[in-house]
Protein backbone atom coordinates (compact mmCIF):
# COMPACT_ATOMS: atom_id res chain seq x y z
CA UNK A 1 0.00 0.00 0.00
CA UNK A 2 1.52 3.33 -1.28
CA UNK A 3 0.20 6.50 0.17
CA UNK A 4 1.48 9.90 0.98
CA UNK A 5 2.43 9.41 4.67
CA UNK A 6 5.42 7.65 2.87
CA UNK A 7 8.09 10.32 3.99
CA UNK A 8 11.53 9.04 1.52
CA UNK A 9 14.61 11.11 0.52
CA UNK A 10 13.69 12.91 -2.75
CA UNK A 11 12.47 15.85 -3.27
CA UNK A 12 8.17 16.55 -3.02
CA UNK A 13 8.29 16.32 -7.13
CA UNK A 14 9.79 12.79 -6.97
CA UNK A 15 7.28 11.64 -4.61
CA UNK A 16 4.46 12.35 -5.69
CA UNK A 17 5.58 10.77 -9.10
CA UNK A 18 6.66 7.83 -7.71
CA UNK A 19 3.03 7.45 -5.80
CA UNK A 20 1.20 8.64 -8.93
CA UNK A 21 3.08 6.50 -11.68
CA UNK A 22 3.73 3.56 -9.30
CA UNK A 23 7.32 3.72 -9.34
CA UNK A 24 9.27 0.76 -7.73
CA UNK A 25 11.17 2.10 -4.90
CA UNK A 26 14.91 2.82 -4.87
CA UNK A 27 16.81 -1.33 -3.73
CA UNK A 28 19.51 -2.99 -2.50
CA UNK A 29 20.79 -6.40 -3.53
CA UNK A 30 20.13 -8.57 -0.39
CA UNK A 31 21.64 -12.35 -1.19
CA UNK A 32 19.02 -13.70 1.27
CA UNK A 33 16.06 -12.07 -0.79
CA UNK A 34 16.54 -11.67 -4.25
CA UNK A 35 15.26 -12.61 -7.69
CA UNK A 36 12.01 -14.17 -8.78
CA UNK A 37 8.90 -14.79 -6.34
CA UNK A 38 8.09 -18.65 -7.40
CA UNK A 39 6.96 -19.50 -4.03
CA UNK A 40 4.04 -17.22 -3.38
CA UNK A 41 3.18 -16.86 -7.15
CA UNK A 42 2.80 -13.29 -7.12
CA UNK A 43 1.91 -12.34 -10.39
CA UNK A 44 2.44 -8.96 -12.02
CA UNK A 45 -0.94 -7.41 -12.28
CA UNK A 46 0.19 -5.80 -16.43
CA UNK A 47 2.78 -8.22 -17.21
CA UNK A 48 0.99 -11.88 -15.50
CA UNK A 49 4.70 -12.76 -15.08
CA UNK A 50 6.29 -13.65 -11.62
CA UNK A 51 7.46 -10.47 -9.41
CA UNK A 52 10.70 -10.03 -8.59
CA UNK A 53 11.91 -9.78 -4.92
CA UNK A 54 13.82 -6.45 -3.58
CA UNK A 55 14.45 -4.60 -0.51
CA UNK A 56 13.46 -1.16 -0.14
CA UNK A 57 16.75 1.13 0.18
CA UNK A 58 15.11 4.68 0.56
CA UNK A 59 13.04 6.53 3.12
CA UNK A 60 11.08 4.98 5.89
CA UNK A 61 10.95 1.95 3.45
CA UNK A 62 14.64 1.47 4.15
CA UNK A 63 14.67 -2.71 4.54
CA UNK A 64 11.74 -3.83 4.11
CA UNK A 65 11.33 -6.39 1.61
CA UNK A 66 8.67 -5.99 -1.45
CA UNK A 67 7.64 -7.71 -4.49
CA UNK A 68 7.97 -5.76 -8.32
CA UNK A 69 7.61 -6.23 -11.29
CA UNK A 70 10.59 -7.89 -12.71
CA UNK A 71 10.46 -5.94 -16.40
CA UNK A 72 13.61 -3.73 -17.05
CA UNK A 73 13.27 0.01 -16.12
CA UNK A 74 11.05 1.38 -19.23
CA UNK A 75 9.31 -1.54 -19.48
CA UNK A 76 8.39 -1.63 -15.35
CA UNK A 77 4.55 -1.38 -14.78
CA UNK A 78 5.16 -0.18 -11.38
CA UNK A 79 4.03 -3.34 -9.69
CA UNK A 80 4.71 -3.10 -5.60
CA UNK A 81 3.41 -5.52 -2.99
CA UNK A 82 5.02 -5.03 -0.05
CA UNK A 83 5.99 -8.27 2.15
CA UNK A 84 6.71 -6.81 5.45
CA UNK A 85 4.87 -4.47 7.28
CA UNK A 86 5.24 -0.88 7.75
CA UNK A 87 8.23 -0.24 10.28
CA UNK A 88 6.95 1.29 13.85
CA UNK A 89 7.06 4.60 14.41
CA UNK A 90 10.68 4.68 16.09
CA UNK A 91 11.98 3.10 13.72
CA UNK A 92 11.00 5.14 11.07
CA UNK A 93 11.95 8.12 12.64
CA UNK A 94 15.24 6.41 13.29
CA UNK A 95 15.49 5.80 9.50
CA UNK A 96 14.45 9.78 8.59
CA UNK A 97 17.32 10.88 10.43
CA UNK A 98 20.41 8.38 9.20
CA UNK A 99 18.62 9.47 5.67
CA UNK A 100 18.47 13.30 6.80
CA UNK A 101 22.14 12.92 7.83
CA UNK A 102 22.63 10.94 4.22
CA UNK A 103 21.82 14.13 2.56
CA UNK A 104 23.81 16.47 4.79
CA UNK A 105 26.83 14.48 4.09
CA UNK A 106 26.12 14.58 0.01
CA UNK A 107 25.28 18.33 0.61
CA UNK A 108 28.65 18.84 2.16
CA UNK A 109 30.38 17.05 -0.44
CA UNK A 110 28.83 18.78 -3.35
CA UNK A 111 29.67 22.20 -1.36
CA UNK A 112 33.45 21.05 -0.70
CA UNK A 113 33.73 19.87 -4.22
CA UNK A 114 32.25 23.57 -5.76
CA UNK A 115 34.43 25.26 -3.54
CA UNK A 116 37.83 23.01 -4.67
CA UNK A 117 36.62 23.17 -8.13
CA UNK A 118 36.69 27.42 -7.25
CA UNK A 119 40.25 27.31 -5.82
CA UNK A 120 41.00 24.99 -9.13
CA UNK A 121 39.95 27.58 -11.12
CA UNK A 122 41.28 30.30 -9.63
CA UNK A 123 45.09 28.75 -9.50
CA UNK A 124 44.69 27.57 -13.00
CA UNK A 125 44.16 31.41 -13.98
CA UNK A 126 46.67 32.65 -11.57
CA UNK A 127 49.51 30.14 -13.05
CA UNK A 128 48.88 31.42 -17.02
CA UNK A 129 49.32 34.48 -15.37
CA UNK A 130 52.39 33.92 -14.22
CA UNK A 131 53.16 32.08 -17.10
CA UNK A 132 52.06 34.98 -19.03
CA UNK A 133 54.31 37.20 -17.06
CA UNK A 134 57.47 34.37 -16.88
CA UNK A 135 57.61 34.77 -20.86
CA UNK A 136 57.34 38.52 -20.84
CA UNK A 137 60.24 37.96 -18.29
CA UNK A 138 61.93 36.05 -20.32
CA UNK A 139 61.64 38.12 -23.67
CA UNK A 140 63.14 41.53 -21.45
CA UNK A 141 65.70 39.54 -20.54
CA UNK A 142 66.42 38.36 -23.97
CA UNK A 143 66.23 41.82 -25.33
CA UNK A 144 68.86 43.30 -22.37
CA UNK A 145 70.73 40.62 -23.78
CA UNK A 146 70.95 41.62 -26.88
CA UNK A 147 71.57 45.11 -26.40
CA UNK A 148 74.63 44.72 -24.06
CA UNK A 149 75.69 42.74 -26.96
CA UNK A 150 75.44 46.05 -29.46
CA UNK A 151 76.65 47.53 -26.58
CA UNK A 152 80.09 45.36 -26.30
CA UNK A 153 80.19 45.42 -30.18
CA UNK A 154 79.84 49.01 -30.32
CA UNK A 155 82.28 49.71 -27.25
CA UNK A 156 84.83 47.16 -29.45
CA UNK A 157 84.31 49.24 -32.33
CA UNK A 158 85.15 52.83 -30.20
CA UNK A 159 88.04 50.86 -29.06
CA UNK A 160 89.96 50.01 -32.43
CA UNK A 161 89.19 53.32 -33.70
CA UNK A 162 91.10 54.78 -30.21
CA UNK A 163 93.60 52.22 -30.76
CA UNK A 164 94.29 52.99 -34.44
CA UNK A 165 94.48 56.95 -33.27
CA UNK A 166 96.73 56.15 -30.89
CA UNK A 167 98.91 54.52 -33.39
CA UNK A 168 98.54 57.55 -35.87
CA UNK A 169 99.68 60.02 -32.89
CA UNK A 170 102.78 57.57 -32.20
CA UNK A 171 103.97 57.55 -35.54
CA UNK A 172 103.81 61.27 -35.75
CA UNK A 173 105.80 61.87 -32.93
CA UNK A 174 108.29 59.81 -34.09
CA UNK A 175 107.96 60.62 -37.44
Amino acid sequence: RISFDLICPRPLHMIVTWILLGQVPFSLEDPDYKGLELDLIVLCEKHGKPSERLVAFEGTMTGRRFLACAEPEGQNCGFVQWVDEQWPPTMENALLKLWSMVEESKSARVNDNLQSALTIHQLTEEKNKLDADYDKLVKDVHQLVDFQQDRVVDFSYLQSAVTYQHQCRAELVAG
